[in-house]
């Protein structure tokens, strides 16, 4: 069957293709995409060949869409024909092929383009779920696209009290304020961390979240958390960063804990470690629940005929393009 998806056949090109799509396999569900989500950083990384990507191509960028299942594979149990789900690892096209492991069903009364957010819901909430915030407990969250605004929401919803929010883009720090996050600062303002010392008693937030991929801010959450704190690095970072392990952790007593949505358990979820399923069916529950706000997340919305021109302004940096949703009917 033919089908389009957007493929980057070069570094820095991106292209819409129509391609033969294979039957599912044994263990695998067939799925018309109804929406998909750009999870910016990753994408802008691993299209234009930065540092901690695998460099190779061509290659299908994206991993999180929602949509129904067409097809199933003889050995499948899980899911039949029908069926609305979300996934991880179907990339930007109209029609693919995912291991049923990597679905989850959505509920009633949740739409397919709030769906499309599951897996960068999962990747937040494993990293919220890895710091094990304990009620009343001051958290950070510092950049603010698209995973560090769920990170924010879901670190509140953990009982983080205050939650503070950090980026150097005003529209991003508006957003985290619409979105109730307590505190949102702007990085590029002197006297910012005097700020969030004087929101946290005067000694750092007890949980630091680094959502940016930049290399140099690893420091800037290890010197920012307090003593016995915890610094989650919830990002990629694209490059080395040097680190001054006595002084900002040895001495500190200070725990990095590092969470890469690699790290989600395989089969049998256990506290700190849920499945990737367990995980989208606990963020699908949320959103039916009307616990995460993702509308105000939504800055464009693109029917697949117009993606390419979408695909390379946000190539190209723009800040403005937090949450695009890819319309594939």
């Amino acid at each position: 069957m033919n089908h389009h998806v957007l493929v980057s056949e070069t570094k820095g090109e991106i292209e819409l293709q129509a391609q033969q799509l294979p039957e599912p396999g044994d263990h695998e569900i067939q799925v018309r995409v109804h929406a998909s989500l750009i999870s910016p950083g990753t994408e802008r990384a691993f299209v234009l060949g930065m540092a901690n990507t695998s460099g190779d191509y061509p290659m299908t960028p994206g991993y999180s869409s929602a949509g129904e299942v067409v097809k199933v594979g003889k050995a499948v149990t899980d899911f039949r024909v029908g069926d609305r789900i979300a996934s991880h690892g179907i990339q930007h096209r109209s029609y693919g092929n995912i291991r049923q492991a990597r679905a989850a069903r959505i509920p009633d009364g949740v739409p397919y383009e709030l769906a499309a957010f599951t897996s960068l819901g999962v990747i937040a909430m494993q990293g919220v779920r890895k710091a094990r915030i304990e009620l009343g407990e001051s958290a950070m969250v510092i950049g603010l696209g698209i995973i560090g605004q769920l990170a924010m929401q879901l670190a509140k919803l953990n009982g983080a009290v205050p939650v503070i929010g950090v980026d150097r883009e005003d529209n991003r720090i508006e957003l985290a304020r619409h979105c109730g996050v307590e505190l949102a600062l702007n990085s590029a303002d002197g006297g910012w961390t005097d700020a969030v010392r004087q929101a946290t008693e005067g000694k750092g937030p007890q949980v630091v979240i680094e959502s940016t991929g930049v290399p140099e801010v690893i420091n800037t959450a290890l010197g920012t958390a307090r003593d016995f704190g915890r610094a989650v690095i919830l990002s990629s970072t694209r490059g080395d960063t040097t680190v001054n392990f006595y002084r900002d952790v040895h001495k500190k007593a200070l725990t990095i804990i590092g969470a890469h949505i690699s790290g989600n358990a395989g089969t049998e979820s256990r506290p700190g470690f849920w499945t990737w399923r367990d995980d989208a069916n606990a963020f699908l529950n949320l959103l039916c629940h009307n616990r995460v706000l993702l509308e105000p997340l939504i800055t464009e919305r693109v029917h697949w005929t117009d993606i390419e021109q979408s695909y390379r302004e946000m190539l190209a940096g723009n800040a403005n393009k937090i949450g695009t949703i890819i319309h594939w009917e």
